[in-house]
């Protein structure tokens, strides 16, 4: 299968072109004096861009190829000829958009200034750019997820794109002292997952005005509380979003009874004799079984302990990293270093949380995804060396 990466990067995505055959940029037949190579952008530029389209108008799923095509202006003989399936033209669509997005986000953060300075400029890109384009902002968080196996995989390398972010030698400066790799990928777990929530809300354009909690909550395992805080006070947030401390209280108390009930169903169904592989099923099953079975208790673990404050916050990362390490141990057996196993864990139970968030948030049990939708990210396959 050819890569269509490079050339789906130049091809020109124009929004706003009317369906059907004829488009402004088909190539006409005849002699056209355009090079092979040429005519294969175009082709693909126009494909991606009839993607982009349905996809804004009914969502991935509900796109058919002969829609895009249609709208393309391209035979459906030419559509396979660049794109295996319906879901490899989307990885493509993808790439792009998410290009598109990061590119000037990581170039907000080079410089010289402060750590947090830089990544307060950044951050502010980033959601501004969102904010503007709403279609992209739903592609790359919200259909990604159900695009299927390989677009769910090129998401999982695509964010760690964002790791620069939360570098050792850029967070040194600003904390003093450098931190683990999880530290890293459990903020752009966080990060990914309120864009994932606000999107899916139908907030996107109010995503600017996040900028202060979120650089509360991704500053705070580097800065402390009192540096965090300084964060909402840089952005005049502060008083808007600090938590009444007896409500905050009395939710910890219950999120603590609902959190150890979910790490004891999973430690649980994990501690059987079989396969490392089966066991990570048997635990994603009881998770799943859990938020089944009791919503409210999930949605408490899930859902409300992002808005309730940051002490709730921190809570939930620490149950965050608590699954991770359940599922760690059994994929030491399936990768080719402890490293490994703990970014995939964290990688894991990041992609339960998105997956399963929303049918949380709504307590919708029927709509919880399968166990194998959730592992897929996994790869359970034995690495080379295991």
């Amino acid at each position: 299968m050819p890569d269509h990466r490079s050339r789906a990067h130049r091809a020109a995505l124009v929004t706003g072109v009317s369906a059907g055959r004829t488009r402004p940029d088909q190539i006409r037949g005849g002699n056209h004096g355009l090079t092979p190579e040429q005519v294969a952008d175009s082709q693909q530029g126009r494909v991606l861009t009839a993607l982009r389209e349905e996809v804004a108008e009914r969502g991935f799923k509900e796109v058919p190829v002969a829609a895009v095509i249609r709208r393309a202006g391209v035979s459906r003989k030419t559509f396979y000829e660049h794109y295996a399936s319906k879901e490899d033209a989307f990885v493509a669509l993808y790439e792009h958009e998410l290009e598109r997005l990061f590119a000037p986000t990581l170039q907000a953060f080079a410089g010289t200034e402060a750590w947090v300075d830089r990544l307060r400029t950044a951050l502010g890109v980033l959601l501004g750019g969102l904010a503007n384009d709403p279609v992209a902002a739903r592609i790359c968080f919200i259909e990604v997820l159900a695009a299927g196996p390989k677009a769910l995989a090129r998401r999982s390398t695509a964010m760690a794109t964002l790791d620069p972010l939360f570098e050792a030698d850029n967070v040194t400066t600003a904390a003093g002292s450098s931190r683990p790799r999880a530290v890293t990928v459990g903020a752009i777990g966080y990060l990914s997952e309120v864009l994932n929530r606000e999107i899916a809300a139908g907030r996107v354009e109010q995503l600017p005005e996040l900028r202060a909690e979120l650089m509360y909550t991704l500053t705070l395992p580097f800065l402390g509380p009192r540096g965090a805080t300084r964060e909402l006070e840089m952005d005049g947030s502060g008083a808007d979003i600090a938590p009444d401390a007896a409500t905050e209280r009395s939710f910890l108390t219950a999120y603590g009874a609902a959190a150890a009930e979910m790490l004891g169903r999973v430690g649980g169904a994990m501690a059987a004799d079989e396969p490392p592989a089966e066991r990570v099923r048997m635990g994603m099953d009881a998770l799943l079984r859990f938020c089944a079975e009791d919503p409210d208790a999930a949605r408490v673990c899930v859902v409300e302990a992002l808005s309730v404050g940051p002490a709730a916050r921190a809570r939930r990362q620490e149950t965050t990293t608590r699954l991770a390490e359940l599922f760690e141990d059994p994929l030491r057996e399936l990768r080719p270093s402890e490293r490994i196993a703990r970014v995939s864990a964290l990688a894991l139970v990041g992609g339960f949380h998105e997956l399963a968030f929303d049918a949380i948030d709504r307590r919708a049990v029927d709509e919880l995804p399968s166990v194998e939708a959730v592992v897929a990210v996994a790869r359970l396959e034995p690495g080379p060396q295991a």
